[in-house]
């Protein structure tokens, strides 16, 4: 369960891909010296990306992502500057070779800007949503309960139902909770 790594000028390493993607990146990065912050990926000689960097469980085996006696590259993920609006922005995808193949070069060019314009789109879509629950929750908390008619002469003679109920309390009359469409409704309102 091998795989050759290819780095720099012509350089190649083995590498076991039996091990997790975590452990697999981690080594590869001492190998190559580079910093533990670096975000790195591997791609095959077509230019494709294995996109091991993005796993949502980086302690599956790079097998499952991997052929084995394969050829990969190592790319460098180079995202917008730490602290700024644009920090997790795909800025390129830059092999780690000294003569890439121009081909190469458009390959990761292509996907980079394809993982931005997702990036985009995937917070336009939350923008969306947090935009739709914020009118929701206005729209719940400007609707009062005695702006029906028939909640109102409800709501009334429940309260005096309560008066009659208990005639020695002299306080003021149950206040009525806001009615929640939604978990989600009734979560955002109690955090």
């Amino acid at each position: 369960m091998f795989i050759f790594v290819k780095h720099g000028d012509n350089q190649e390493f083995l590498v076991n891909s039996n091990c997790s993607v975590l452990l697999l990146l981690h080594y590869i990065r001492k190998k190559m010296g580079l910093r533990k912050t670096d975000t790195i990926d591997l791609c095959d000689e077509t230019g494709t990306m294995k996109l091991l960097f993005l796993t949502k469980t980086p302690g599956d085996y790079a097998s499952k992502f991997l052929t084995a006696r394969n050829t990969y590259y190592v790319c460098k993920v180079e995202r917008g500057a730490a602290g700024t609006r644009i920090e997790n922005s795909y800025k390129a995808v830059v092999p780690l070779l000294k003569n890439p193949e121009p081909e190469l070069v458009e390959s990761l060019r292509t996907q980079c800007d394809f993982l931005e314009r997702s990036r985009i789109k995937m917070l336009r879509t939350l923008e969306a949503k947090r935009l739709a629950a914020m009118e929701s929750s206005v729209n719940l908390s400007a609707r009062s309960p005695k702006s029906g008619g028939t909640q109102q002469s409800v709501s009334q003679s429940s309260q005096q139902k309560c008066k009659v109920g208990r005639p020695d309390e002299d306080g003021p009359a149950p206040t009525r909770r806001p009615f929640y469409k939604t978990r989600a409704d009734f979560l955002k309102r109690h955090r």
